[in-house]
């Protein structure tokens, strides 16, 4: 992470009125983030978070009924650096990679979403385990604790849409 990806994520959210995607399967380790994060903010901010644990693309109706505003997917993402380090792209980042666990359906999100003007962001967070039963890694769990806490201030400072 860098200042300028957490001053970037907390624009997207607290100045644009993102909505916050959470990604992720709660059965495969560090997999499970984005789910964790989104669980973490949901209750407090449900018409701004989603949890679409490992479906996202069962989500797509409200996610396309944001008009126009960004979406912020939360995801594992090898890659991303050292184990807990997370960064932010757009989501033209997904296009020629190999596929992981949710890129293809990320990707097709991404591509639906951009035919009707809603920009896609994705938070990759660098995964240290992805073994299925493990609990969340020290390094991820602690990476997911800091994005709760950016989230919930860029939320709470966000204007309310309807």
């Amino acid at each position: 992470m860098t200042h300028s990806d957490a001053d970037r994520l907390t624009a997207l959210v607290a100045d644009e009125g993102a909505l916050v995607v959470g990604v992720g399967h709660p059965l495969c380790g560090d997999d499970a983030v984005g789910s964790v994060i989104a669980g973490c903010l949901a209750a407090r901010f449900p018409d701004r978070v989603i949890d679409a644990g490992s479906v996202p693309e069962n989500f797509f109706g409200p996610l396309a009924a944001v008009e126009g505003r960004p979406v912020v997917f939360l995801d594992a993402a090898a890659g991303a650096g050292e184990p807990g380090s997370w960064c932010l792209a757009g989501a033209d980042a997904l296009v020629g990679r190999a596929p992981d666990t949710h890129r293809a359906s990320l990707r097709l999100l991404a591509g639906l979403l951009a035919e009707r003007a809603i920009p896609t962001w994705i938070v990759g967070i660098a995964p240290a385990s992805l073994a299925p039963g493990a609990p969340l890694t020290f390094p991820v769990a602690r990476a997911a604790d800091d994005l709760v806490a950016l989230l919930t201030a860029a939320l709470v400072e966000a204007p309310v849409h309807v």
